[in-house]
């Protein structure tokens, strides 16, 4: 997908389990969900630039994007659009909030990498 190759697929393969571990992680040591998803997509971003330095990976959008998509609240999206089209209107923003900010955490993240870098 997005025209990768396997030498994108390879770095990001082990990117995304760290990514997720450290969202799991962080989440039980902080409980604000915002900081945790933040660090593990800068977290993601930081090692998808290393292994393109390195040699590992190929291209680094390719491998952000397959190292980031454990971390999208597609199922978080989905509920709330059916909430608000069932007419449960305070659930349905509630959860579309839940779900922005957690894409706004994980946008924030990857593009304080690409700023730095």
């Amino acid at each position: 997908m997005f025209k990768g190759s396997l030498w994108d697929a390879l770095p990001a393969l082990p990117i995304s389990g760290l990514g997720f571990a450290a969202v799991i992680y962080l989440h039980r040591l902080v409980q604000t969900k915002f900081f945790a998803e933040f660090s593990a997509s800068f977290l993601i971003g930081l090692l998808a630039f290393c292994s393109v330095k390195l040699g590992i990976g190929q291209e680094m959008d390719k491998i952000i994007i397959g190292s980031v998509m454990p971390l999208v609240p597609g199922l978080l999206i989905t509920n709330a659009v059916r909430d608000l089209m069932a007419g449960h209107l305070v659930s349905g923003i509630s959860k579309g909030a839940d779900a922005f900010l957690t894409a706004f955490a994980i946008g924030t993240g990857i593009g304080l990498v690409l700023s730095l870098f």
